[in-house]
């Protein structure tokens, strides 16, 4: 089992999606909505007393998991580096242990150095920070390092210490990882995490790790296949699955050539009165963005965007269950099988459905999410 990638698609969660046009919710012909199992809490802005931000992580304390044999993915939004940037944090479980793990971070930085997220150049873009780009520091490692090194000296690259902590997590459980935390508290003023973690040069090694233990015992639940395999080939990509004003995470995991278990999730500048927004979104990561938008997780927001999707496209299914079904037809599935897939939804007519190819699948974009998840897939080691 190897390390995640990073490039240009999406993410698998329980959650399910339900899609939208490029500009608006789509309509969708499902017959249940289903209420968001995410928990938010309220901070204060620190742009004005008068602004309640109200932060979502994608907290999800209420599913059922399932026991050891069946692949459970979580995702978590975190703040476990300062106030100028946001985790996503992906854990792959099997039972009580972990998996795989993935952790990457999203920061405001400038043009001329990093690369922006997916949609950074398209109506997504148009919400960030005057002159800064959204910017994944996986995929921004060489140029995010390189800033370390000149402004804190830092001996290693962002890309080698995050590894080094979420391959420590590999094989272990949450009261392992626990007792880790415990190490790292006792560490004295002479002393690094790298005493505790091998490689983890991280001052804020102990933020990183405790993110991990998060999302593997709260974060956003997505239902996988049931195994008796070890080893597993995982990716994570970012890509625009659904028009220009978003951008979207996926991660998967094969067992030999099938899908295994995927989460997918998109990010979007949305309504801050009735959204709740990423971790530091109150902080100095929410300044300058546009004018009454918060950058918010879909997934975190289901009900809030599931309702939107109502009232401007007519969807009559939460994008959480949209989403879900898009995942759960690929559970056991391998990359040819998906391929023929997106030619029967190529081959549709203009009144049929997405649905009558995956069922449940009611999003007018299924063949953009299914066609993200194939190309996590392909970069899978």
């Amino acid at each position: 089992m190897k390390k995640t990638h990073l490039s240009a698609v999406i993410l698998l969660t329980s959650f399910a999606l339900a899609a939208c046009s490029p500009d608006a919710p789509q309509s969708g012909d499902s017959s249940t909505v289903e209420s968001s199992q995410v928990q938010s809490e309220v901070s204060q802005s620190s742009e004005t007393s008068e602004t309640n931000i109200t932060i979502a992580t994608g907290k999800d304390t209420e599913t059922t998991i399932p026991a050891a044999g069946t692949l459970v993915m979580r995702q978590l939004y975190t703040a476990p580096h300062g106030t100028k940037s946001f985790a996503a944090v992906n854990v792959l479980m099997n039972g009580d242990k972990i998996v795989d793990a993935h952790l990457d971070e999203f920061q405001y930085l400038t043009p001329g150095d990093f690369t922006g997220v997916p949609n950074s150049d398209g109506g997504f873009g148009e919400s960030f920070p005057a002159d800064t780009v959204l910017a994944s520091k996986e995929q921004n490692d060489a140029a995010y390092s390189k800033m370390m090194a000149d402004k804190a000296q830092a001996t290693q690259t962002w890309q080698q210490s995050i590894t080094a902590i979420t391959d420590f997590t590999k094989g272990k459980t949450v009261a392992e990882l626990e007792e880790t935390i415990k190490a790292l508290e006792g560490l004295s003023e002479g002393e690094s995490p790298a005493d505790v973690i091998s490689g983890a040069t991280f001052t804020d090694s102990l933020g990183y790790l405790q993110s991990i233990i998060d999302a593997a015992t709260e974060g956003a639940v997505s239902i996988g296949a049931e195994t008796t395999a070890t080893d597993f080939k995982t990716a994570q990509l970012l890509g625009a699955p659904h028009g220009d004003k978003s951008f979207a995470m996926t991660t998967v995991a094969l067992d030999g050539d099938k899908i295994a278990a995927v989460f997918m999730d998109e990010f979007q500048y949305v309504d801050l009165a009735t959204f709740g927004g990423v971790p530091n979104s109150d902080s100095d990561f929410g300044q300058g963005v546009a004018d009454g938008v918060v950058l918010a997780s879909k997934i975190a927001n289901n009900e809030a965007y599931s309702k939107m999707m109502a009232e401007k496209g007519g969807s009559t299914n939460t994008y959480a269950a949209n989403m879900k079904a898009i995942q759960d037809f690929t559970i056991g599935k391998t990359i040819a099988e998906l391929e023929a897939t997106i030619g029967e939804l190529d081959a549709l007519g203009e009144k049929d459905s997405p649905a009558d190819v995956i069922s449940g699948a009611t999003f007018s974009d299924s063949k953009g999410y299914l066609q993200a998840i194939i190309d996590t897939a392909k970069t899978a080691e």
